[in-house]
């Protein structure tokens, strides 16, 4: 419930602001199939389903908002995820902000917030953000860090190529082999992207990655007690308005999107 509550605030405080001040900087709004196989997550698919808008409040700083509705075809509860943010933009394309993101699923609810960057021109995009979280997916353990990146670059005739990687780590996750020793994890999403894209805004994709996690140790030879990586293939399609949004909703449950 907290997520629709801060979507609401987000597109209320924008609405709210006088029309004279206010702008669409941009908007955009994605679907996305996702197939993922492996041991560390299991075999399942996923479709989602996001949409993003960013409001010129006066020419240097901007409020946005983000939407993502992911739902699962071996799962009965749906993720939905809200991030709200601002942002201090620049004429040449680029943005620094803050930002805050709930989503829930079923019982369980995780809070990011921390700060981001972007940069986008005709040819290219680039994002990044860092954070820290609040879960209570990984029950006792804690969400000690988060953050990733993305870029995109044109190679040509509508053609865009990009990576994008993302991560967090949760305390006491994994086991040292040789020790016995508990240690903390990184789960990492890293993806290959690439990109068609049409007049007018729009485009579709496709999406090859691999999530994982490592472990953390000041040994310099160590073995962790881990599983194996999984894999996953995504095909989506995209609509930008006015450029599209800068930002994507943060999120610790998207990955393989």
């Amino acid at each position: 419930m907290k997520t629709q509550l801060l979507a609401i605030a987000a597109l209320s405080a924008a609405a709210a602001t006088p029309a004279t001040a206010q702008q669409i900087n941009g908007a955009t709004i994605s679907a996305a199939f996702q197939s993922i196989e492996g041991d560390f997550t299991g075999d399942f698919d996923a479709t989602s389903f996001a949409a993003g808008l960013d409001f010129g409040i006066t020419p240097s700083f901007a409020i946005g908002g983000s939407i993502e509705n992911i739902s699962f075809d071996e799962f009965d509860d749906d993720i939905f995820v809200a991030t709200a943010r601002g942002m201090y933009t620049t004429p040449a394309g680029s943005a620094f902000g803050a930002y805050y993101s709930i989503d829930e699923t079923g019982d369980f609810e995780t809070t990011l917030y921390g700060v981001e960057g972007a940069f986008k021109s005709a040819t290219t995009s680039f994002e990044a953000y860092w954070g820290v979280a609040d879960s209570d997916v990984f029950g006792d353990l804690d969400v000690l860090s988060a953050g990733g990146f993305s870029f995109e670059f044109a190679v040509g005739a509508g053609v865009s190529l990009g990576l994008d990687y993302q991560a967090y780590k949760v305390e006491d996750f994994l086991t040292e082999i040789n020790t016995g020793e508990i240690t903390d994890a990184t789960i990492g999403d890293i993806a290959l992207t690439a990109r068609y894209s049409f007049i007018e805004g729009a485009s579709v994709y496709a999406k090859a990655g691999r999530i994982s996690a490592s472990g953390d140790s000041d040994e310099e030879f160590t073995r962790i007690l881990s599983v194996d990586d999984s894999e996953y293939i995504t095909i989506g399609a995209q609509y930008d308005f006015e450029g599209g949004a800068l930002f994507d909703a943060r999120t610790l449950a998207s990955y393989g999107g």
